[in-house]
């Protein structure tokens, strides 16, 4: 299924009225028109995030939070992070989420840059392996990659060609299990990486599910119930099997089964059965939920199995994985 194709899905699932007629209007100049683009694009609401090592969170914080609050009383952007505590999967590293406009976001990563080169051992911390370079690692979600990536990576390599910064993108095979974001490195001096992530911010607030499956959290921890395995770990154990079939690899036949709390199968079910009917229409795939009690031993989590081609399956784990964080993240 193409990128395109799974978009074209994705957007059936929100229906919207049909918006009143515009009335006619005279046809802006194509200054103006730029002007007025480049206007919408700085306004766009967005969400970064970025994996930083312990030292640069605590230079980010600062003493008593002081410089945090002076970081976002500066940019007008809004930071979060992770706890001293929580790492992103498979690393020791620590997430800062940064929200608000292109442009705030911007300022707020222009701040940190230069509040970090000026503290030596924060900074040996963010160089690349040249000893020169300064490397971002940004997450974005593994559904938004292939906007990014562009077809044969023409997209990725233009963006590299205008910034001048190198730009990588971590290898599916390489994503933590249960881990929906994958990292993309971008590495440069600071004016080559802020105008790296301004193109890769823009491109991707540009895609219409952008807000579905961009996540504004900084915890990357399973929710469980009870004496549970952590879902993430459970998955790992139980990739996705194709069931027959041949043919490009995200149209192979495969079924997955994912862990999901017994309090939050509600979630995955909707009101009357609305959510599973949606994701079985609109996305293309089969869903049986395991009966009451038929739980993934030694936990309290049901089990979800889903079946269909390999990119849908990958399409619906995202929306459940969304469904049961909404639900747990308004249980708190």
């Amino acid at each position: 299924m193409s990128n395109e194709a799974v978009e074209s899905k994705l957007s059936q699932l929100d229906v919207a009225e049909s918006a009143p007629e515009p009335a006619l209007q005279a046809e802006p100049e194509p200054a103006e028109a730029q002007a007025a683009e480049k206007r919408e694009v700085a306004d766009r609401k967005v969400v970064a995030k970025f994996l930083v090592s312990n030292a640069a969170a605590g230079s980010i914080i600062g003493k008593a939070g002081a410089s945090i609050s002076e970081l976002q009383s500066q940019s007008g952007a809004r930071l979060q992070l992770s706890r001293a505590n929580e790492f992103f999967p498979g690393t020791t590293d620590r997430v800062v989420l940064t929200s608000g406009t292109v442009n705030q976001v911007l300022t707020a990563l222009h701040l940190v840059l230069t509040k970090i080169q000026g503290e030596q051992a924060v900074a040996e911390s963010m160089m690349a392996r040249d000893g020169k370079s300064t490397q971002l690692r940004l997450l974005v979600p593994a559904a938004l990659c292939g906007a990014v990536i562009g077809k044969g990576g023409a997209t990725i390599r233009g963006f590299a060609e205008d910034s001048k910064a190198a730009i990588t993108v971590s290898s599916q095979d390489k994503q933590p299990p249960g881990v929906l974001d994958r990292v993309v490195r971008v590495t440069g001096g600071p004016e080559q990486l802020l105008r790296a992530v301004a193109l890769l911010l823009t491109k991707l607030a540009e895609n219409p599910n952008y807000a579905r499956f961009t996540s504004a959290t900084v915890s990357y921890a399973a929710p469980a119930v009870g004496p549970a395995v952590p879902a993430a770990a459970y998955a790992a154990s139980l990739p996705a099997v194709p069931t027959g079939g041949s043919g490009p690899k995200g149209q192979q036949r495969v079924e997955v089964t994912v862990p999901v709390p017994e309090g939050r199968v509600g979630a995955v079910i909707g009101k009357g059965g609305e959510v599973i009917s949606q994701l079985k229409s609109v996305v293309g795939v089969k869903i049986r939920i395991s009966d009451r009690e038929d739980f993934v031993p030694g936990t309290r989590n049901r089990k979800v199995t889903i079946s269909g081609t390999a990119d849908a399956v990958q399409i619906a784990q995202v929306l459940i994985h969304q469904k049961v964080h909404q639900t747990a993240s308004g249980a708190q």
